[in-house]
């Protein structure tokens, strides 16, 4: 447990009347995907969702209600301050106000977004807190999962019946998954996205969820609308991964997609390398590295003369 859960959870212990947070409602919360089909799928609001996808929109409602919550108190003021701040720069919505979907950005903003030695996030904060009041197993596994995940930079290979089959780059890893946003792209094809597993592997879901609207990376170099190439990316990961002080490559890999070289790193990435969008997906260009390879960076628009 780190400084910053340490001092929610002593403050609890002093302040058990102040009724800060309704604690009887997040530890009798039942989020196990056995009951999800009688307390959420059962819903109107949900009821058009794919099973797996309504197991993390549940979870995702829940954090986000404690995030509200906790970003009143005082030891979490540098989470709440920071994520302000890139709330009133970013703008999370969709195209063509902002690259930054809500999807992506809460996603960053709950669970990559970290401060401190310990790294603590509000997601690890929101997981101490359950664990402290015993609230249900079920949502504690969820909300691991939503923490533990990252964006990765996937390449496409293909289709089977509803699902995308994607393999990540570096680890090697193939996904079979399915994409709420509608979109199933080409084969070949670079997608930046956050792809989340089942929870729960003993109810035998056997695929993914895509939990992001999908950032589809094309080469401005190319035929318009061509995809990045794999190899460029490999080579991306190449100069990059050394910095990270991790000998191996699969953990450098995964602290740099969910860190970056700085808080960030990937919000700039999609603002600066946007290039254009559609309902179900959005384009980006060019290597966060390389700023100008990136159509929106100040170094691309001073070359354009545009400033």
């Amino acid at each position: 447990m780190g400084p910053i859960s340490k001092k929610v959870i002593d403050g609890l212990k002093k302040a058990k009347n102040r009724k800060i947070i309704n604690f009887s409602e997040i530890r009798e919360a039942n989020a196990y995907a056995q009951h999800l089909d009688k307390t959420v799928i059962s819903k109107d609001s949900l009821s058009k969702y794919d099973p797996l996808h309504a197991v993390y929109i549940y979870a995702q409602n829940k954090v986000s209600v404690l995030v509200e919550q906790l970003s009143e108190l005082p030891a979490l003021s540098k989470l709440t301050d920071t994520l302000s701040k890139a709330d009133d720069i970013y703008l999370p919505s969709y195209p063509p106000k902002s690259p930054h979907t809500q999807s992506y950005f809460t996603c960053w903003g709950f669970f990559d977004l970290c401060v401190g030695i310990k790294r603590e996030s509000f997601g690890t904060v929101i997981l101490d807190l359950l664990k402290y009041l015993k609230s249900d197993p079920g949502l504690i596994k969820i909300v691991e999962c939503m923490q533990d995940s990252r964006m990765g930079i996937f390449i496409h290979n293909g289709q089977s019946d509803r699902y995308v089959i994607l393999e990540e780059l570096v680890t090697g890893k193939e996904i079979k998954a399915i994409v709420p946003s509608g979109y199933h792209g080409k084969r070949n094809e670079i997608w930046y996205a956050r792809v989340m597993p089942e929870p729960f592997p003993e109810l035998n879901y056997g695929y993914s969820v895509v939990l992001t609207t999908p950032y589809i990376i094309v080469d401005l170099n190319g035929h318009p609308g061509s995809s990045a190439k794999r190899v460029d990316w490999e080579v991306f990961f190449d100069r990059n991964l050394k910095t990270t002080g991790e000998k191996d490559k699969i953990k450098a890999y995964e602290s740099f997609m969910k860190y970056g070289k700085n808080k960030h790193f990937w919000n700039e990435y999609i603002f600066e390398g946007f290039v254009n969008y559609q309902a179900d997906m959005i384009m980006l260009a060019g290597f966060p590295d390389i700023p100008l390879s990136l159509p929106h960076s100040e170094a691309s628009q001073r070359e354009r003369g545009e400033i």
